[in-house]
């Protein structure tokens, strides 16, 4: 196979350019989507015009000889990204010929390229904010004097600046001549402006409540805080993060807070089009914050023509006011539980107790720490679940329309308290409240995978989930282990293969199930490469065990039952293993301890 062109370079094939070393692709300057895989296959046939590869070659390239899922089904879907972004045609093919059966071919010329072709994108998307002064730098010498290419060169940039300034102002100048329809958008991490990296909290917090609010409409598809945090100090086009993302819409904006004061300004931003629809700054006391956050969606609302119910309009009218040190500390506390990791949520349980001394009527800092405690996994359900319980009960005293409160409820009568009435009843009210929760979707959707007849529910529940929350992987490979429960095993991977996920345990169980042994210890050896947390561990030895490598599922569960004298292992974990090994005794022993603790 021929040699890539050297990673600076750009390649130019007709109105396109790629970059070799980013698999960045462009046409005319605007960034077009590709998957990782269909970028990787997109230089290989690239750097290689005029010649053949085979399917086994780009196998062997991409993803690895050795590689087992749905390998045919993921080369053609990375084949159709790859025509779909390229405008090509399998037919009669512009750029990639098919060669049945065989593989491949880049059909057109190929041009290297050295100038950076983002600098023209960086021109027509370059207005930063209304109020920002432009960058100075002096000249290099070389170009710096009345050279007539020089004149020719300012003429043409000034050229290009006005027509990128008509562009981005023709949504504000000209009349719509339709509505948009907005029926989805995302909240983008809002641009703290102190830069004090230690303001970042409050930035990211205000960002978190901006979608909360937001989410609370039932006509719009809100996209979870999890997922737009992905693009937090990443410069992507607007267009390209809505196509990732599958929404009409993007929200931007700014946060400053000085002393107890904080602006906001957002403007909202309709996709593919890139048309400004509007723009505001809203300023006030930090005690008033969340009625400012109120009036932001209240206008968005207003301006894509979504009627609110009197239910939303009620609750964007009565904002209460919060003690400003106090919601610092919540803030501080939603920080720290957004990493996912114990020693974030023993911070997280810190920051939010803090709050509620502060002001022991803030409904927020009561629900964040009821999910705190949820989300400690060292912790037994004994030490934590009561105390979950109470934060839960005391948040939705203070203010019954918080859906994760009545989530988490939900959740701990499930799991905990054996409740299956009561579990159903809050669960029901969080989605109802907050139909863009994924939480409470995910939640509901554990409820309903152990009810007789309902199992396609608590998938389409969990597939609402994945939905809202896209950018994350966590939550794909929880999709994969809920098909996995449900016992669709084909389904679980398939899901896998649609994006391209190799080290999920779900998945080596799943082949393990259908008796396809090597796939199966293929991909639990992934997994247990990549295994961080004990459940992991385990559902990885499980794998191993159903697949016929007993030895490394023992050696897998020696260091799972080692570390039960340091931390807290859930019965249920290490039970399921000793069952698939046929040590029965083991796996009753292991099941009692879990009912005792009341093991999740």
């Amino acid at each position: 196979m021929a040699a890539h062109a050297p990673p600076r370079h750009w390649l130019r094939f007709g109105s396109f350019e790629l970059n070799v070393a980013t698999g960045e692709l462009r046409k005319c300057g605007l960034r077009m989507k590709l998957r990782p895989q269909a970028a990787k296959i997109l230089i290989l046939l690239v750097t290689n015009p005029g010649e053949t590869l085979t399917r086994e070659q780009l196998k062997r390239e991409i993803w690895g000889a050795n590689h087992f899922v749905d390998f045919e089904r993921g080369l053609n879907l990375c084949i159709r990204q790859i025509r779909a972004a390229l405008d090509d045609d399998a037919d009669t093919p512009r750029y990639v010929e098919t060669l049945p059966r065989v593989g491949y071919q880049f059909i057109v010329p190929v041009e290297v390229i050295t100038p950076d072709p983002r600098a023209i994108s960086r021109a027509l998307s370059g207005m930063e904010t209304a109020s920002a002064e432009p960058k100075r730098e002096p000249l290099p010498p070389q170009i710096a004097g009345s050279h007539p290419r020089w004149k020719w060169a300012v003429g043409a940039l000034v050229l290009m600046a006005a027509l990128a300034l008509g562009y981005m102002m023709r949504g504000k100048l000209l009349p719509k001549t339709q509505p948009l329809r907005v029926k989805s958008l995302a909240v983008l991490p809002l641009e703290n402006l102190s830069r004090d990296p230690d303001q970042e909290y409050f930035a990211d917090g205000m960002t978190d409540e901006l979608i909360t609010d937001l989410a609370k409409i039932h006509a719009l598809r809100v996209i979870s805080r999890n997922s737009v945090m992905e693009y937090k100090g990443k410069h992507k086009l607007v267009a390209q993060i809505a196509r990732e993302l599958n929404v009409d819409a993007v929200v931007e904006g700014t946060v400053m807070r000085s002393g107890n004061r904080v602006r906001i300004t957002a403007q909202l931003i309709a996709a593919p089009q890139d048309q400004h629809l509007w723009a505001e700054t809203y300023e006030g006391e930090l005690r008033n914050v969340l009625a400012l956050q109120d009036e932001v969606t209240a206008a968005i609302a207003k301006e894509i023509s979504i009627q609110l119910t009197p239910d939303e309009q009620t609750q964007f009218a009565h904002a209460r006011s919060v003690d400003p040190e106090g919601h610092q500390a919540y803030l501080r506390g939603l920080h720290e539980l957004s990493g996912h990791t114990s020693e974030g949520n023993a911070k997280a349980i810190e920051h939010f107790q803090r709050a509620i001394a502060i002001d022991g009527n803030d409904a927020l800092a009561y629900e964040g720490l009821a999910l705190a405690y949820i989300s400690s996994p060292d912790r037994a359900p004994k030490t934590v679940m009561p105390k979950a319980r109470s934060a839960a009960l005391k948040a939705i005293e203070l203010d019954d329309s918080l859906a994760e409160a009545h989530s988490s409820l939900g959740l701990i009568k499930l799991v905990f308290d054996w409740d299956w009435p009561g579990a159903e009843k809050e669960l029901r009210r969080a989605v109802e409240l907050n139909p863009n929760s994924p939480l409470a979707h995910v939640d509901y959707g554990r409820y309903l995978l152990l009810v007789p007849q309902r199992v396609n529910d608590a998938i389409q529940n969990y597939r609402r989930a994945y939905d809202l929350d896209p950018a994350v992987p966590a939550e794909h490979d929880d999709l994969v282990g809920f098909l996995f429960f449900a016992r669709a095993y084909q389904g679980a991977i398939d899901e896998a293969a649609r994006e391209f996920e190799d080290n999920s345990p779900f998945l080596a169980l799943a082949y393990a199930k259908l008796g396809r042994r090597n796939e199966a210890l293929a991909i639990a050896d992934r997994a247990a490469a990549s295994a961080r947390v004990p459940s992991q561990v385990a559902q990885t030895a499980s794998a191993y065990a159903l697949a016929g490598d007993k030895q490394r599922a023992h050696e897998l569960l020696r260091k799972l039952v080692a570390q039960a004298n340091q931390r807290y292992l859930c019965g249920m974990n290490v039970a399921a293993i000793y069952s698939v090994l046929g040590e029965k005794d083991d796996a009753i022993r292991w099941l009692e301890k879990g009912y005792r603790d009341r093991s999740i």
